[in-house]
């Protein structure tokens, strides 16, 4: 009882501080906390630009704003958005590092009004760009952004010998025209396309969110999803696999060599004008169909299994269909 009425005073004191600066704010203004400590913040906008003669390695780690990396004349690195989301940029042996403050609990209120924002932020209105220039090869690129896009479509082919990507609960990833030697992506929460991307060896793991694969090469590439669709128009798939907890798998005009392995655990598998050198289906509970075979029943289907380099498809909760 007595922690019920200590707990109780505080909320009451923490409103009562809210409300105070509520009332000396006439237009809305956020308060965040640190301990019991309120501190008022400010909406102010900055701008902020860093250039580099030369750098072939960039760590990021930002919060709440949009990413963007593109192709250019010289290497940068700019910031534009709210001042107090503003990262620290420097370069260290030859690398160049970002990241962005570490945000506290806050509310967001107008006049006598207020509501909790959970981690204050700019609702990802801010922006970062990095620019690398055309001929350079970067040999390590690593991002983790939390709260926004991802945005990396440079106008020539980026070359990037290991790409660790770390995105969490981000609206949207999209890279295209890239050469990636190795990739290592753990994505969460967040749509992601590929539109003439590369990838030489690598593994994808997603979890909620869907994948759209165009016109790209996946080379030896592990691709593990959770609660995902999948999805693949005119892709070459040299070796690796996909397993898929949750969700359904389009593919449309793919080109296997060296084999390729699709394990499907809840959710139909669909590969139209797939080109390989034998096919095998094994369904436990669903529709099969191979081609000019079909069992209403699940089973197992196969042709030409013995080649070495076949799509092979077990699923357990769906439909399979290939023709």
């Amino acid at each position: 009882m007595k922690k019920t009425i200590v707990s109780g005073l505080v909320i009451t004191v923490i409103g009562a501080v809210v409300l105070a600066f509520g009332i000396g704010m006439h237009d809305q203004r956020a308060v965040i906390f640190d301990g019991l400590t309120p501190h008022v913040i400010s909406k102010a906008k900055t701008t902020r630009t860093q250039t580099y003669a030369k750098a072939e390695r960039i760590k990021a780690d930002v919060s709440d704003m949009n990413v963007v990396v593109k192709s250019g004349k010289t290497f940068s690195v700019k910031y534009a958005g709210e001042k107090i989301n503003q990262p620290t940029i420097q370069k260290k042996n030859g690398t160049v590092i970002i990241n962005s403050k570490s945000h506290k609990r806050g509310f967001s209120f107008n006049g006598f009004s207020f509501s909790s924002t959970g981690f204050y932020h700019g609702v990802a209105n801010d922006k970062l760009t990095i620019t690398v220039p055309e001929n350079v090869n970067l040999k390590h690129l690593a991002l983790r952004v939390s709260d926004g896009k991802v945005i990396q479509e440079p106008a020539a082919k980026m070359k990037i010998e290991k790409y660790d990507l770390r995105v969490n609960d981000a609206s949207q990833v999209s890279l295209s025209n890239l050469e990636i030697e190795r990739a290592d992506f753990r994505l969460n929460d967040t749509d992601t396309a590929f539109n003439g991307v590369t990838i030489n060896n690598g593994q994808l793991h997603l979890s909620d969110n869907d994948l759209a694969v165009n016109d790209s090469a996946l080379t030896k590439t592990l691709i593990q999803t959770a609660d995902s669709d999948i999805t693949m128009n005119s892709v070459a798939l040299d070796g690796g696999s996909l397993s898929t907890q949750d969700g359904d798998v389009h593919f449309n005009a793919i080109t296997i060599t060296n084999g390729y392995s699709i394990t499907a655990k809840d959710g139909d598998v669909e590969a139209l004008n797939t080109k390989a050198d034998g096919y095998s289906t094994s369904v436990s509970d669903g529709d099969n169909r191979l081609f000019n075979q079909s069992n209403d029943n699940g089973g197992t289907l196969t042709q030409n299994d013995a080649a070495p380099n076949r799509l092979q498809v077990t699923a357990s909760d769906g439909d399979v269909t290939i023709r």
